[in-house]
């Protein structure tokens, strides 16, 4: 399990470490690579995969429950903890994205290489569709609330719904509740679209990766690491269990919550007036820390599937 899941993203995320530092390839071709991916591949992939799904084969409303109580959760204690021992705004809100968002780009590549059942890929879909949007929504409040309170409710929505992201995973979800018939064209497209997004996405987590030691260990980047690599991937265990959640969606929650945070929180941080320099911190812990972190869970689902 380790070696088939875990090794493969390890090298694409190296490789695209060593040709962004390298100079292999110019440093527009990340920004366009990003682009690309952010507006049609992903948007492509989720599309594809939660529009066709079976929704009656996927415990919907368990995974919605324990998501929501997972994110809601993270937020209730980083909000406890800022009253308790404040740090400065602009920081806070890069611990919050490094505490619950998280890199889908990791997660749905892993997933794609730990089963061969279409059914996980599915379920990882509708989880990151549902993240995507709470998440998002969640991540604006905080910004407004803690960098811009006086910025209108007006800007803060549209900031929300301008996500490619969330458009794709409302549009997938509308297509299959509708029973909308969608041309098998048109699915086969974005499905070919869709995989494009896991490489470029991989490749681009390592060319984001910023190697520098200075500071890395403090409160902010201690807070936030500890909530994402270790009390959510854990508390998505026991929910999973408690909900009596089937056997490849139980895997499937618990290895998309043991997920770095995504290398768009340095993007949001930027727009919205975070911390960048220790977002920068956050991400490369994450990403490097998790190749640590995820080993119990991959011996839990190889053990679990033998």
């Amino acid at each position: 399990m380790f070696s088939s899941t875990l090794i493969p993203v390890i090298v694409m995320i190296l490789l695209g470490f060593i040709l962004k530092h390298k100079k292999i390839v110019s440093d527009a071709f990340w920004k366009d690579a990003d682009r690309a991916v952010y507006y049609i591949f992903l948007p492509a992939l989720l599309f594809s995969n939660i529009s066709s799904m079976s929704l009656a084969k996927v415990s919907l409303a368990k995974l919605l429950a324990i998501i929501l109580i997972l994110l809601f959760g993270a937020s209730f204690i980083l909000l406890v903890l800022q009253r308790i021992q404040p740090i400065n705004a602009a920081t806070f809100t890069s611990v919050y994205q490094g505490a619950t968002r998280f890199n889908s780009f990791i997660a749905l590549s892993m997933v794609s290489t730990a089963w061969v059942s279409p059914l996980a890929l599915e379920v990882a879909a509708l989880v990151v569709s549902i993240k995507v949007i709470l998440l998002n929504i969640l991540c604006v409040s905080v910004f407004s609330s803690y960098t811009a309170p006086h910025q209108s409710w007006t800007k803060k929505l549209g900031l929300i719904f301008k996500n490619p992201l969330i458009s794709a995973c409302v549009l997938g979800l509308l297509v299959n509740s509708l029973s909308i018939p969608v041309p098998v064209w048109l699915l086969s497209s974005a499905d070919i679209l869709g995989k494009a997004s896991l490489t470029l996405g991989v490749l681009s987590v390592g060319a984001g990766l910023i190697i520098n030691f200075q500071g890395w260990v403090s409160y902010p980047t201690i807070l936030a690491t500890t909530l994402k690599l270790l009390v959510l991937p854990v508390a998505a265990y026991y929910l999973g269990l408690w909900f009596e959640l089937d056997l490849v969606s139980h895997q499937v929650l618990v290895l998309l919550f043991a997920m770095p945070t995504a290398i768009s929180s340095y993007i949001l941080a930027g727009q919205l007036g975070g911390d960048q320099p220790i977002m920068a911190k956050i991400i490369t812990i994450e990403t490097v820390l998790s190749g640590i972190t995820m080993l119990p869970i991959l011996a839990w689902m190889a053990a679990s599937n033998s």
